[in-house]
């Protein structure tokens, strides 16, 4: 019954990051802002027959664990879910989901390790996108700008900053509030980007007329590249450089505002360099120190990256002699990968386009697949599980599809390992990689039958 009053023990800390009980009935009982060993007293917002969701009202026995977070919209903002917590029981919590899910829906039996943890806990974004909702034209709402509520989801939390964020991003979000001079409408959405030398990319989405560009030129002394796309979906450029500049691990990439890359630079470098290793494996070598590739390490390897990105991997793969096909489906980014690719003389093979209409690259020593939330499509799943590769890598963020996937694919390959990465401290995201080793690999297709498309 929704409103009612309970008192519970929470047990864990469940996937979305809110703890878990279970009343004297049996029934699951999902608390945010709780930690497991406490005992509190919750009130009941949603009710269900085996499940329900409550709002924390009282911690009557605390974790010596909790402690207090620092952000002074933390419990209202939906963002981070698990600052009460330290870093270190944020990890083992994620290692638990992780683990979870894999045993539960994938039924797959393999030791998960501890997340890999490395950078700062705070201040780690280098993009935050916020919603700033404007009040009624006689003033009498006020201008709220920052994330959707934890328990009002369709409510904007006035936030004064964001503690996750880079530093640049952080001044750039200072410099702007109170938004006033940005496009024109009741609510629209604001990305800020920081590139690895501090520079600042805006892009604001929605809107109907472009506000004072100059003073927000004026406000942003390091602003290289100003967009605007408008309630009509028409994309303008207001101010600086048609392309947004930044540098991703030795390679130097223009960008599209809209074009996806990692967030928290030191988290990719080590998701990165734990890759390294498997695939300089792989390729029958041992790397020569993390992340250290010479010009002809991965010679004779003949690798797919599938949702490649702008393709980062790919790159610094084919520099180090693989032969490489990558595969993704933005068109912006596929044009910001061959670019990166020529400037680095690297040579690749980008296919611009869905996965699942170009799954003859799946035949290769390696397929790497990156793919969205949702995970694989049922297409990819079907093509991959009759073990075109001799060994595919699946990097993901969500543990439950990951599961799913990896079962569907288990007629073909051996999960071999599976590592999570603390990629988002404070949030109850996880990142992953598995890396799966096929047990009969098919015939493999020479190099120059890996697809006719654009050679960058």
């Amino acid at each position: 019954m929704s409103g009612k009053r309970i008192e519970l023990r929470i047990d864990a800390i469940a996937a979305g990051g809110d703890g878990v009980g279970r009343e004297a009935d049996g029934r699951v009982v999902f608390v945010p802002l709780t930690a497991p060993g406490e005992r509190v007293r919750a009130e009941v917002v949603t009710a269900k027959k085996s499940w329900a969701r409550a709002r924390l009202l009282e911690v009557l026995e605390p974790s010596p664990e909790r402690r207090d977070a620092p952000c002074p919209v933390f419990g209202l903002c939906g963002g981070c879910r698990l600052q009460h917590l330290p870093e270190t029981r944020q990890a083992t919590a994620k290692r638990a989901i992780v683990a979870a899910a894999l045993r539960r829906i994938g039924g797959i039996d393999v030791e998960v390790p501890e997340p890999i943890q490395i950078g700062e806990p705070f201040g780690y974004r280098n993009r935050v996108t916020l919603t700033v909702r404007r009040g009624d034209e006689a003033g009498r709402e006020p201008v709220r700008a920052g994330f959707f509520g934890l328990h009002e989801p369709d409510r904007v939390v006035d936030c004064p900053n964001c503690l996750l964020a880079e530093e640049p991003v952080r001044q750039a979000w200072s410099a702007l509030a109170p938004f006033d001079a940005l496009p024109c409408g009741e609510e629209i959405r604001v990305t800020i980007r920081a590139s690895a030398a501090g520079r600042i990319a805006l892009l604001v989405e929605g809107g109907d007329s472009a506000g004072d560009r100059d003073a927000v030129v004026e406000r942003l002394p390091d602003l290289e590249s100003y967009w605007w796309i408008d309630d009509e979906g028409v994309r303008c450029q207001l101010a600086g450089r048609t392309a947004f500049a930044d540098d991703w691990r030795g390679l130097r990439f223009d960008l599209d505002p809209g074009v996806f890359l990692q967030v928290n630079r030191q988290a990719a470098v080590a998701m990165d360099d734990w890759l390294d290793e498997r695939v300089h494996e792989a390729a029958g070598r041992r790397i020569d120190g993390i992340g250290r590739m010479s010009a002809e390490s991965l010679r004779g390897l003949r690798v797919a990256d599938m949702y490649a990105g702008v393709g980062v991997r790919a790159i610094r793969w084919a520099r180090a002699g693989a032969t490489v096909a990558s595969c993704e489906i933005d068109a912006a980014a596929c044009a910001a990968s061959r670019a990166a690719a020529r400037k680095a003389g690297a040579q690749i093979k980008v296919h611009e386009g869905r996965v699942e209409d170009h799954a003859d690259l799946l035949a290769a020593d390696l397929v790497v697949v990156n793919p969205p939330r949702a995970g694989l499509t049922e297409r990819v799943r079907e093509v991959l599980a009759t073990g075109p590769a001799a060994q595919v890598a699946y990097v993901s963020c969500d543990p439950a599809t990951l599961a799913r996937d990896l079962s569907a694919l288990s007629v073909a390959y051996d999960v071999a390992q599976v590592q999570p990465f603390d990629v988002f401290p404070q949030t109850a995201h996880v990142e992953m990689i598995a890396w799966l080793e096929g047990r009969e690999a098919a015939a493999l297709p020479d190099p120059a039958e890996l697809g006719d498309e654009e050679t960058a």
